[in-house]
């Protein structure tokens, strides 16, 4: 897999996994607005982890040469 999708599969990883979160933790009560607010956030998480693997990638392949 290349790295240069990393941070988008992290990007779609914490969005699916915060909107999941968000609706079953909500109790029933408001649970799609909890559901987006969460996945918002975890998607932005996501989004961070992936592109912080993308760059220690690349630092140890460089590193290498």
């Amino acid at each position: 897999m290349r790295r240069t999708r990393w941070p988008v599969i992290g990007l779609i990883l914490g969005a699916a996994a915060g909107c999941a979160w968000g609706w079953f933790g909500a109790g029933g009560y408001e649970a799609i607005d909890s559901a987006v607010g969460t996945g918002f956030l975890c998607a932005l998480a996501g989004l961070l982890v992936g592109a912080v693997a993308y760059a220690v990638a690349e630092y140890r392949d460089r590193k290498r040469r």
